[in-house]
């Protein structure tokens, strides 16, 4: 150990426990499904990373 970890404070993590959100199920997740050749193909030909298309060019590639 290199001196730089510090104890954990188990009283904050049991608060923090406390707070938390309940986790989200895979089943209550939306059902979408991604083109991810189509879009990465997409921003290849434009010349610009996936991330820099604006939402609506991303829709295209998005089905529900």
């Amino acid at each position: 150990m290199n001196g730089l970890m510090r104890k954990f404070d188990y009283e904050r993590y049991l608060e923090q426990i406390k707070t938390m959100s309940e986790p989200i199920m895979v089943s209550e997740l939306p059902k979408v499904k991604l083109n991810l050749k189509g879009i990465r193909e997409y921003a290849k030909n434009k010349g610009v990373a996936i991330a820099s298309l604006t939402e609506e060019e991303k829709q295209l590639f998005i089905t529900k």
